[in-house]
Parts: structure tokens; C-alpha cells; sequence
């Protein structure tokens, strides 16, 4: 009898448990007087995990509370700004729009959901990102661009090839966008790791920054936004009256645009041109112009575009963006920039040199059983592998396919000793076959541009790994 009296009142106590365990946060409950804080929001699995904020307050959820809601499942992959392509892979979460709808608002066009995450980077989704899933989508193995593509939508995930998110690599909770397909990938931007904040409130007016060079690259607000983050490319300046100014610096966006190489990083500089001289406009959208030498900006990270002062978006007589920074004179401060002119002569098309029977981006010939030409296609089919090796610039990741394996399907005749590797522009190198054969990471890596290759040798000196590489000759 004592015996069951003890295990009615253990279930008892398991059954208040999981009444207690079930009582979520209200959607609608009464507004926190304080806002919960980032440190309780960054507490393990066990605690506050997100922290949802709306015009009317906000409350911290649980990996539980989040779990409990309505769940997303889809494909998801991105391209970065360097045209590099993440293939889709599968997540698990809630989508955006119904974590929003636990606010109890009704989100509309004069609204922005901002996403902020443990880092520091932060990035703000429209209406119609949120709601209608208006993002632009690419073709994962070309790159292109996608005329029509599947319904996307934005995705608080947890879960990631069915296992919970890496804390280290992709925090607790990261935002993706998600198909039902692995047919398409969307820009890198909307990918945000780490996320512990979702905030609710006016959407600032869209704009678009003109950067004008060798090509053209036009900017918009929320790609703007993103590259200043701190965790990013994100700079400040404090003005002689303490105010703080965060921005781009001036030389980055230069670099997007001052030759053909365009990736949003500060290998996209080029030095040299910049050593050489050249002017840069910088235009106010009243027409105000300043203009500066390359000289000025080469090596100077405290001259940059600014989007915010003092944590908050530039008052109307700057808005959207404005020059500041260290070597600057008042005068030369413009404001309400709209577009930024470098002048350096624009980019031709680069003459890419012929080469036989050669149907496709990468032919391999010689002494080989049979040629072999591969198209982008064909050569993003195969297993996809990543390497580690040490470059000119320190130890970098290397994607692409293994370069036996290309050898391989073409077979090798008897008494072959050499290869010769030959790129677009007629550069050449030679190594030894049996150097190749005998390093299993020798590989031929995708570039920044679809359709591009280099041949990276880990063990071999770097003066042979041929940059856009479109012939491999066996003799």
C-alpha cells in the first residue's frame, strides 16, 4: 500500500511537470516593461534561445516554444558574392512569417522584420520577403539567375540534415531560404547564422547605391546593410562632436567595381591600379560632387560610406548615405550619395585562346585513351569534395573535383610523364604525371565564376596552379 502511495505521487508530480513545461509564451500576453536581454537570450538549449520583439513588446521563446509551433521543412543553399554556390541541403524550422504571427500583429508593407544575431550582424527582411517569399533565385549548378523559379521562403531553422544545428559553426538558430527542391539557391546575404533576435518594426525606404567603374555593380540597401555589418566589412568613425558613424569603407565599394574581378571582399582591391592613380566621384543626389585621388583612399579603412550615426538610420540631409571619416574635410562630407563613379577605363572581354575539338569548358587530351571535354554541368555533377592547402595568401579551402579521377576517365596511355595545364590567356605550366598521381588532394577547383577553374597541387609549388585552366594536355 505504501508502496503505491509513492508512485501516485510521483505521477502526480510528472503530470504537474509537463503542465508547467506547456505553458509557452502568449503571443498576445501583456508587453514585457523591459525588453529581455542579449545575455539571457544566449543561454544554452535548455533556456531562451530566441528573443521576439514586436511594436507592442516582446517575449524570449525556448527551443521548446519554438518546436511547438507550426513546422517548415525545405532545400536550401546560397551563392555568395563571389559567385561561389553552396548546393541545397535539407532544414527543418518555422517559417518567418508564422513566428511573426505569434506578435499578434498584422505585419504589412510599412513593416520590416530585422534578424540580429550574437555577432553583431544584423539584416532586415521586407514584406514581401516575409510573407511572399520575394527573393531572387539561381540555378545551382550555372549560377544564373532564374527567370521563374519555385515558391522560396524564409525559414528560422533548427534543425539542418536532420540533426540539430552546429552551435559553433551555425549557432542554435540561423535563418535560410528554403524551397521544396534542391532546383535553386538564393543570394548569401539572406543566410544569417547565430540568430537570437527578431524585431518588428517600420521598414525604412528602399534605395540603391550606383557604383560605376570598369563595370557596373549596383548596390542595394539591404546588401549595403549587410557588407557593413561588423561581422562583415562594417567600419566606424567618431566625429570631433562624438558622434558615432557606421559604414562601408570607401576603397571596398572601390574595389567592387575598378576591374572585372568583382567579389565584396578586400582581394577585389587592386593595389596596383590604385598605385597607378585614378579619380573617384562621389555624387549627392542634388548633384554635389567630391572628388577623390586613389591615392587618398588606397590603404585608408577610415574614409567610408556611412548608413548609420549613433546606432540610427542618417537624418534626411544625409539619408540614405554619406561620406565621413579621417582626411576629410567639411566640405567634402556629401551627403544623400546615391552613386559612386570610378574612373578607371571600363573592362573589355577578355580573349579567351581556342582550343581543339573542345566542346565544353575543360578538355583533357594527349596521351589518353579517349579526349574528353566537360561542361560546367557535367563537371558540378561529380562528387564535390573540399581541401585544405597553403596558397600564396596562407591556408585556404579549396572546392571542386579531384583531378585523378578526371585522369582517370580520359586513361592514361603507357608512357605518359608529364602534364601540362593551360589557362585562358595562353599561361602554361608543366608537372610531373607521377606528382600528380601520387597526391590524392590534387584538384581542380572551382573559381569565383561558373564555367572557371584552377588547378590547385598541395604538395607543388604554387607557380603551378593554373588559374582558369581550360586544357590539360597528357604527354
Amino acid at each position: 500500500m505504501k508502496r503505491n502511495r509513492i508512485s501516485i505521487l510521483v505521477l502526480s508530480l510528472i503530470f504537474i511537470s509537463l503542465a508547467v513545461s506547456a505553458c509557452g509564451p502568449k503571443p498576445t500576453g501583456t508587453p514585457n516593461s523591459t525588453e529581455p536581454t542579449e545575455t539571457s537570450v544566449s543561454a544554452g538549449p535548455t533556456g531562451p534561445v530566441l528573443t521576439l520583439v514586436g511594436p507592442n513588446g516582446g517575449h524570449a521563446l525556448t527551443m521548446a516554444d519554438l518546436k511547438a509551433l507550426p513546422v517548415t521543412e525545405g532545400q536550401g543553399g546560397i551563392k555568395s558574392s563571389t559567385g561561389q554556390i553552396t548546393f541545397p541541403e535539407p532544414f527543418k524550422g518555422v517559417a518567418l512569417k508564422d513566428l511573426v504571427s505569434t506578435l499578434g500583429i498584422t505585419l504589412d508593407q510599412s513593416m520590416g522584420v530585422t534578424l540580429s544575431a550574437t555577432d553583431g550582424y544584423s539584416m532586415t527582411f521586407s514584406y514581401d520577403q516575409v510573407m511572399n517569399g520575394a527573393f531572387t533565385a539561381y540555378d545551382p549548378v550555372s549560377g544564373n539567375e532564374l527567370s521563374t523559379h519555385d515558391p522560396l521562403m524564409a525559414l528560422i531553422a533548427y534543425e539542418h540534415n536532420g540533426q540539430p544545428l552546429n552551435p559553433t559553426e551555425e549557432g542554435t538558430l540561423r535563418l535560410v531560404v528554403v524551397s521544396a527542391k534542391n532546383n535553386q539557391v538564393v543570394d548569401g546575404h539572406w543566410s544569417e547564422k547565430w540568430v537570437n533576435k527578431v524585431e518588428v518594426k517600420p521598414a525604412g525606404q528602399a534605395w540603391t547605391l550606383d557604383l560605376q567603374g570598369a563595370i557596373s555593380s549596383p548596390v542595394t540597401r539591404d546588401s549595403f546593410q549587410s557588407c557593413g555589418s561588423p561581422s562583415c566589412h562594417g567600419t566606424s568613425w567618431q566625429d570631433e562632436n562624438g558622434q558615432n558613424w557606421v559604414g562601408v569603407p570607401l576603397r571596398l565599394l572601390v574595389g567592387q567595381v575598378d576591374d572585372q574581378n568583382s567579389h565584396g571582399d578586400t582581394t577585389s582591391y587592386n593595389e596596383a591600379l590604385a598605385e597607378s592613380g585614378y579619380t573617384v566621384d562621389v555624387v549627392g543626389s542634388n548633384g554635389s560632387t567630391i572628388t577623390l585621388d586613389s591615392q587618398t583612399i588606397k590603404e585608408n579603412n577610415a574614409i567610408l560610406v556611412a548608413f548609420l550615426v549613433n546606432n540610427g538610420e542618417l537624418p534626411d540631409q544625409y539619408y540614405p548615405l554619406r561620406l565621413v571619416g579621417t582626411d576629410l574635410q567639411n566640405s567634402q562630407m556629401v551627403g544623400q550619395i546615391t552613386k559612386i563613379v570610378v574612373n578607371v577605363p571600363s573592362a573589355s572581354t577578355p580573349t579567351v585562346a581556342a582550343v581543339p575539338e573542345n566542346s565544353g569548358t575543360l578538355t583533357i587530351t594527349g596521351m589518353v585513351n579517349q579526349g574528353l571535354s566537360f561542361m560546367d554541368a557535367d563537371l558540378r555533377a561529380m562528387d564535390i569534395v573540399t581541401i585544405s592547402a597553403q596558397g600564396k595568401n596562407g591556408p585556404q579551402d579549396f572546392q571542386g573535383v579531384l583531378l585523378n579521377p578526371l585522369l582517370d576517365k580520359a586513361g592514361l596511355k603507357d608512357g605518359a610523364s608529364k602534364l601540362t595545364f593551360t589557362a585562358s590567356d595562353n599561361y602554361s605550366a608543366d608537372v610531373n604525371l607521377s606528382d600528380v598521381r601520387n597526391c590524392p588532394k590534387a584538384l581542380l577547383a572551382f573559381m569565383d565564376t561558373p564555367g572557371t577553374y584552377m588547378i590547385v597541387l598541395p604538395d607543388q609549388p604554387t607557380s603551378t596552379w593554373v588559374k582558369n585552366v581550360i586544357l590539360i594536355e597528357v604527354k
